[in-house]
């Protein structure tokens, strides 16, 4: 008895800890979660890849050439060396539009990076969400638990009492020990579970697994936002945005191998500098009245076997795209109907909360007349037991439902992306 006490006074010492709301918890979560970090951090890495690749495409192609030619010569008692010419530069600029394309291409990866981060995050905070109302559940069970030890320790104290001036049998007195038993096995089980459950959020939210994390028991069924405000016209559902990107991804892909003959047009241009003429008489360089050498041109370079293979590669392309359309459209419709699914899951759970909670009441109205009874000797322990476990049962009943309610209203949330704000 003595090692239950201490156990459960512990455990009411940690309970004492200031809970931290569901918005505590999500904002913990977006600032130490690994899974959300590292979304983040492969979206930038995506896009910085991306801007690498852009400067790529739009510098031109360089070359710096060196070349020094010394000439020694010796005319009318005049010695010179001549050294011509110092460096030459050339750079091509090449398929001018093929890059318009690829550069409208990587443009729209990097929306379609930011949604697949965005939807990465959703899914990572629709995690923390459960993972807080299930440990308010197991708070709530073990809350539950200490007090049904509670009672069963004062009814077995009030019961030996009673074997002692032989108002009952030994047995009803062994019933109230195994009742009490019965209630400490439940209480580990679900201390347990407790421990669990709060490791389990720990981790979501960036806190040392093993502290002692306490949320708000209390699931209200009230909702975040306005649920009225869920319309159809207002669906944003990333998978849905996701796919749109794709196809307009796969529209490009198309317009860039339809402009192939387009894409052979290749710039390029030049420049030569002067030479340089070191008189040995006079011991200084001068420079050569030739000038500096510029030239500039347009010209055009063809792979006969793309050109010879551009209409599969278009009809390549359309199947593609025409694939990518198809995708979107399923997802449309399947986002439509689901809104009205979610939106009657919703209130199916919400009525079945009402409904709960009105057995709760007249289980503890009965609860009340039972023990009523029990104390006037015209029930026995066990008729008691039954009845506040049966109460205990629809309590519990009540929590998950109201659990089950706040799962289908964040369901409504990601479709109309109110949970990414």
């Amino acid at each position: 008895m003595m090692c239950t006490i201490v156990l459960l006074g512990y455990d009411i010492a940690e309970a004492k800890k200031k809970p931290i709301s569901l918005e505590e918890a999500i904002h913990m979560a977006l600032k130490n979660n690994l899974n959300i970090q590292m979304a983040d951090n492969t979206k930038k890495q995506a896009i910085l890849s991306t801007k690498i690749d852009h400067f790529r495409l739009w510098a031109p192609q360089v070359t710096l050439k060196t070349n020094q030619i010394n000439t020694w010569q010796s005319k009318y008692s005049i010695h010179t060396i001549e050294s011509r010419p110092i460096f030459s530069v050339e750079w091509q600029l090449t398929s001018l539009f093929d890059k318009i394309l690829q550069a409208k291409i990587d443009g729209q990866n990097n929306a379609l990076y930011i949604l697949v981060a965005k939807k990465s995050v959703e899914n990572e905070l629709q995690k923390v969400v459960y993972a807080y109302y299930a440990l308010a559940l197991a708070q709530k069970k073990w809350a539950l638990s200490n007090n049904l030890i509670k009672l069963a320790t004062t009814r077995l104290n009030t019961e030996e009492e009673k074997l002692r001036v032989g108002l009952i049998s030994q047995i009803d007195c062994l019933d109230a020990q195994l009742a009490l038993k019965k209630v400490k096995l439940t209480l580990l089980e679900r201390q347990e579970a407790l421990k669990e459950k709060r490791r389990s959020l720990n981790i979501m939210v960036g806190k040392p697994i093993n502290e002692v994390t306490w949320v708000q028991s209390n699931i209200s069924i009230d909702p975040i936002w306005d649920i009225k405000a869920v319309r159809k016209e207002k669906l944003v559902d990333l998978d849905t945005a996701i796919q749109a990107k794709k196809v307009a991804i796969a529209a490009t892909h198309l317009s860039r191998a339809k402009a192939y003959p387009l894409a052979c047009l290749n710039l390029f241009s030049s420049f030569r500098s002067n030479g340089y003429l070191y008189d040995l008489k006079d011991k200084r360089w001068s420079v050569d009245n030739n000038p500096s050498k510029w030239s500039g041109g347009i010209g055009i370079s063809i792979d006969i076997a793309t050109l010879l293979l551009l209409p599969a590669t278009v009809k390549k392309a359309k199947i593609a795209l025409d694939n990518e359309k198809f995708a979107l459209t399923q997802k449309k419709l399947a986002i439509e109907g689901g809104l009205e699914d979610k939106k009657s899951q919703y209130h199916h759970a919400l009525h079945a909360y009402k409904v709960v909670a009105a057995q709760l009441k007249i289980s503890k109205q009965k609860l009340t007349f039972v023990r009523e009874k029990y104390r006037l000797n015209r029930l026995k322990l066990l008729e008691l037991h039954e009845a506040e476990e049966d109460t205990q049962k629809i309590e519990i009943d009540l929590i998950e439902q109201a659990f089950k309610v706040k799962q289908a209203e964040f369901d409504l949330y990601r479709m109309v992306g109110m949970l990414h704000q």
